[in-house]
Formats: C-alpha cells, sequence, structure tokens
C-alpha cells in the first residue's frame, strides 16, 4: 500500500479482489499474541516446558465513527454519503499494482458490516496496517513496517460520549491469523 491518509483499512478480501474496503479513523491499534507452552510437573524436580508452537494472534482496533457519512456528494451504490480515498496496492496477479477505492465508514454502516461479515476458507477479512509492500526484510528491499493479517470479527463495541454526539468512538476485536510472510 502507498502512503495513505489513514493506514488502518479493513476488507472483505484481499486489495484486488474485495467488494468492501474501508479506512478506519483509528487511534489505536494493537496486536497481542498469546502461546499456549505446556508446563508438565515433574515430581521432586522443576517443571518441564514444552512449547509445541501454537498461537492465538488477535487485533483490537479503536477509533472514532462519525454518525453520517462525511460527502454528502458521494452516491456510489452501497457508499452513500461517504469519504472515499484511492490507494494503491498489489494486482490480482501480483506482478504489478493497481488503485482500488477505500470508504471512510459512519456508524450504522460499519455496525452492520461487523455484524453480517461471515468468514470462512472461501471468504476472508483482513486488516491491512500501513506500507505491507515488503512486511519482512530481504537483502534487496527493507522492511516498509506494515502487514496483512486475516481476520475474524469477535466483538466489536460503540460508545458515545457527552459533548461527542455527532461521532461514536468504537472499539474492534478480531481474532487473527499470523501476519502474511510468517510461518513456521
Amino acid at each position: 500500500m502507498a502512503q495513505a491518509p489513514l493506514s488502518i483499512l479493513l476488507r472483505d478480501g484481499t486489495h484486488a479482489g474485495a467488494s468492501i474496503r474501508l479506512a478506519l479513523k483509528a487511534d489505536q491499534f494493537s496486536i497481542q499474541i498469546a502461546k499456549t507452552p505446556l508446563q508438565i510437573a515433574v515430581s521432586h524436580s522443576t517443571p518441564l516446558l514444552l512449547d509445541m508452537g501454537m498461537t492465538r494472534p488477535s487485533i483490537n482496533i479503536s477509533g472514532l465513527v462519525d454518525n453520517i457519512g462525511g460527502d454528502t456528494s458521494n452516491n456510489t451504490a452501497n457508499f452513500w454519503d461517504m469519504e472515499s480515498m484511492v490507494i494503491s496496492g498489489p494486482n490480482a496477479a501480483g506482478d504489478g499494482t493497481e488503485n482500488q477505492t477505500y470508504y471512510v465508514p459512519y456508524k450504522n454502516y460499519l455496525e452492520s458490516k461487523l455484524v453480517t461479515w461471515v468468514t470462512s476458507e472461501a471468504v476472508i477479512l483482513q486488516v491491512e496496517i500501513g506500507d505491507a509492500t515488503t512486511a519482512d526484510g530481504t537483502s534487496s528491499a527493507a522492511s516498509t513496517g506494515g502487514g496483512i493479517y486475516e481476520v475474524a470479527v469477535q466483538q466489536a463495541q460503540f460508545n458515545v460520549a457527552p459533548a461527542m454526539e455527532d461521532r461514536w468512538m468504537f472499539t474492534i476485536s478480531l481474532v487473527a491469523k499470523l501476519r502474511n510472510g510468517i510461518s513456521f
């Protein structure tokens, strides 16, 4: 992904293959990786530790989302009134880049998508953070520091604060696979 004003992207597929591409106004993005090593008690001795490489990544995103869309002139089907931005990313063939339009959702749209998105082996949900062009450095390219994660929605929370009734604070909890590029 090239530099974009909003760098946390949520979509129902890859950059090139998604039908819904959202750019979130996030304040915080956190990745937790829980590992499950086994601790085996041994009589009259120190325990044995057995790490079988089991991991459970999860992601939390929090930020602000407006009550209504920020571009009332946008009449694109299914994205009415939402601000949009064009972001460059990998094409479907993986041998170049292409531009795709991402939308800044309003509260009810984001809530609806988080509730109705159902993931499976055939239907993936991705979160992209920062510039994921080169997630891991190589001898010919330095790491760009971003990443792409396949995720499923676990929980969403929307709060409105006094004197901020025109927007909502949101927190999205996602279970995830390891970042694209990490393998055992």
